[in-house]
């Protein structure tokens, strides 16, 4: 568990789901010309020194990802759990804050909010739903001793849950209702409401 020192802060991008739902690459989606995947490196990168972006091995050298700094899985099909644990490989002394790219509604603010109310003693500090107080597990700060015994759980092959292997230890969770765009429908609305209203911000 944190021992209570508080560990430097690096930002991962997590841009290596298969993107079923959504029909293609969800990461290359765009919004007012710029994709899902740079706008979450661009969110992070305003807020922390150093970001990565998690990629399967077979997408670090796409078109997309290989203009960012990408930590491909070392353990396939494991999902965002294998992100981390190559997160964690990589830097083992950093905790991360990972961050899915299908959440564009999240904002600077949102944040540096999250990062101000770290809590390194806790395993993780993380938004949760408003009703059901469940983590946000893919926009979360994990520290170090909880990455570390996460990657020995993905190393031995278990098929993990970010939201269950957080179930039971001590967590610092704020109220945020979060949207993602999972498919092309709810990117699409997204996009319909948003871009609106920021071309009357821009007037």
């Amino acid at each position: 568990m944190p021992t209570g020192s508080e560990a430097p802060l690096w930002g991962l991008v997590l841009a290596g789901g298969l993107s079923t739902r959504f029909g293609s690459d969800k990461a290359a989606a765009k919004i007012d010309g710029m994709s899902l995947l740079e706008r979450a490196v661009r969110l992070l990168a305003s807020c922390l020194g150093e970001v990565r972006v998690s990629v399967r091995a077979e997408q670090a050298a796409d078109r997309l990802r290989a203009r960012f700094r990408c930590l491909a899985d070392r353990y396939p099909n494991c999902g965002p759990a294998a992100g981390l644990e190559a997160a964690h490989a990589h830097a083992p002394d950093r905790a991360w804050l990972a961050l899915a790219c299908d959440q564009p509604g999240l904002s600077v603010g949102e944040i540096r909010r999250l990062i101000a109310e770290r809590d390194a003693n806790c395993a993780a500090t993380a938004f949760c739903h408003p009703g059901s107080g469940a983590p946000e597990p893919l926009c979360a700060i994990y520290e170090p001793a909880t990455l570390a015994g996460l990657a020995e759980a993905v190393a031995a092959g278990a098929a993990l849950s970010l939201r269950d292997y957080l179930g039971g230890r001590p967590l610092k969770l704020m109220p945020l209702e979060i949207t993602n765009v999972n498919n092309y429908e709810q990117f699409r609305s997204f996009a319909h409401e948003t871009t609106p209203r920021r071309a009357c911000e821009r007037g």
